[in-house]
C-alpha cells in the first residue's frame, strides 16, 4: 500500500472514531456516509468539532512519523488522491502567491445532511494544519451556504490576501459607502472589509488608537438593510483587559 493510500485509510478510519466519539451511542455496522448523517442529526457542533481534532492529531502525527513537512505543491497532488469529495479537484496556483484555488461543483454528500458541507470542511482543515506546519485551508464557497459552487484555498501566508473569498464589486462599492457614511458620523471609526466567505462577510472595526469600543453596533445594520442574505463577522482583535472584564 502507497503511502498516501495508507494515509487515506487511516483518516477514513479516523473520522468514524470522531463521529462515534462525539455520538457514542450510535448503532453499530453502519457505513461512513450513513454513520455521519445520522451523528450530525443528534449534535451537529460535537460533531465537527471531534473530526476537526482528530484529523488535525492524525496530520501531525503523519506528519512526525514520515520526517516530512509537505510543501503546497506536494499537498496539492496529495489531497485528490484521499477519496474525500471536497479535495478531489484540480489545484491552480493563485498568481503572485504563495496559495492554490480548487473549484467544484459541489457533491451529493449534502443529501445525506445540511451540515455535510461543514462536516468536510472541519475535516480537511485539521488534516492540513496537522500534516504541514506552514499551510492553511480557507472555504469560500460552499453548497450548504447557497453557493453554485465549491470554492476552497490552500495558503501559505496567515494574512494572506485569500484567505477570504472576494468581495463582488457592486458589493464592494456600496460597502465603501456604507464605510464612509460610518467614518463621516465617527471619525475615529477605522473599518476594513476583508472577503465574504460562504455568504459571511468578515470585518475588521476599531475606534480610536485603542479601538476599545465595539463598531458592530454602527456597521451592521446598515449592511445587514442593504444586503439581507449577507451574515457578518467581525474579526477585530480584543484588548485582554476588556474581554476579562466582558
Amino acid at each position: 500500500m502507497s503511502v498516501v493510500a495508507d494515509l487515506a485509510e487511516r483518516w477514513g478510519f479516523a473520522r468514524c472514531a470522531a463521529v462515534r466519539a462525539a455520538v457514542p451511542d450510535l448503532p453499530l455496522g453502519l457505513a461512513h456516509d450513513a454513520l455521519v448523517a445520522l451523528a450530525l442529526e443528534r449534535d451537529p457542533d460535537a460533531v465537527l468539532r471531534e473530526v476537526f481534532d482528530v484529523s488535525r492529531r492524525l496530520g501531525a502525527g503523519f506528519r512526525a512519523f514520515h520526517r516530512v513537512d509537505l510543501p503546497l505543491d506536494d499537498l496539492c497532488d496529495v489531497l485528490p488522491r484521499l477519496g474525500v469529495p471536497c479535495v478531489a479537484r484540480r489545484w491552480v496556483r493563485i498568481a503572485g502567491e504563495a496559495a492554490c484555488r480548487g473549484e467544484r461543483r459541489g457533491c451529493q454528500d449534502r443529501a445525506l445532511h445540511s451540515r455535510a458541507c461543514a462536516f468536510w470542511r472541519e475535516a480537511v482543515e485539521g488534516l492540513v494544519l496537522g500534516i504541514t506546519s506552514e499551510i492553511r485551508f480557507a472555504r469560500h464557497a460552499s453548497r450548504e451556504a447557497g453557493d453554485a459552487r465549491c470554492v476552497d484555498v490552500l495558503h501559505v501566508h496567515p494574512q494572506s490576501a485569500s484567505r477570504f473569498g472576494p468581495i463582488p464589486a457592486h458589493v464592494r462599492d456600496e460597502l465603501e459607502r456604507i464605510r464612509r457614511t460610518a467614518c463621516a458620523l465617527d471619525p475615529t471609526l477605522e473599518v476594513v472589509f476583508l472577503g465574504i466567505s460562504e455568504q459571511v462577510l468578515y470585518y475588521r472595526a476599531a475606534r480610536g488608537a485603542g479601538g476599545a469600543a465595539h463598531a458592530s453596533s454602527t456597521i451592521e445594520p446598515a449592511v445587514r438593510r442593504r444586503f439581507p442574505g449577507l451574515a457578518l463577522r467581525e474579526i477585530s482583535p480584543r484588548p485582554v483587559l476588556a474581554e476579562a472584564a466582558g
